[in-house]
């Protein structure tokens, strides 16, 4: 077996895919860390790790991975392609000052939210579009970063 972890091997054969080592290795990096790496924060990750891999096998299986559904590809705040373990319908809340990005869930109705066109000229387009989903990004600044501009205006 090329995983050490059945939970990693039963989501990637539910997804159609074999448990290469490679494979094993980004997905166990992305569950257990909750980060949404870059292409290269991962590669540096997994070679502190010990588990070191090509560039060329790592874009390979992020784009097996994110093609079948197992992990999510995403475009950051830094406008550069990220990585999430976590697939179903949710937002990030973004650290304005280091980057951090947390996954969270909007309490409320956002299903029940209307776009509404912020010039008047679209307005009437607007009204056609068929909506598929929504994206949510919430900005803050995480506890770490809070307690090190304290730290300086102290």
């Amino acid at each position: 077996m090329a995983c050490d972890r059945p939970e990693i091997t039963e989501r990637l054969t539910a997804h159609g895919l074999r448990a290469t080592p490679a494979r094993c290795r980004i997905l166990g990096l992305l569950l257990e860390t909750h980060e949404h790496y870059t292409p290269e924060e991962m590669l540096e990750a997994l070679r502190t790790r010990g588990e070191p891999m090509s560039i060329a096998t790592l874009y390979q299986n992020l784009a097996k991975l994110s093609e079948a559904g197992v992990i999510g590809r995403f475009v950051g705040p830094d406008g550069v392609s990220r990585y999430d373990a976590v697939t179903d319908p949710h937002h990030h809340l973004v650290c304005e000052v280091c980057g951090r990005m947390v996954d969270v869930r909007a309490a409320g109705p956002l299903a029940e939210v209307v776009p509404q066109a912020v010039f008047p000229e679209d307005a009437g387009e607007l009204a056609r579009w068929q909506v598929k989903g929504h994206k949510v990004e919430f900005v803050g600044v995480c506890p770490a970063c809070q307690a090190r501009l304290r730290a300086r205006s102290a």
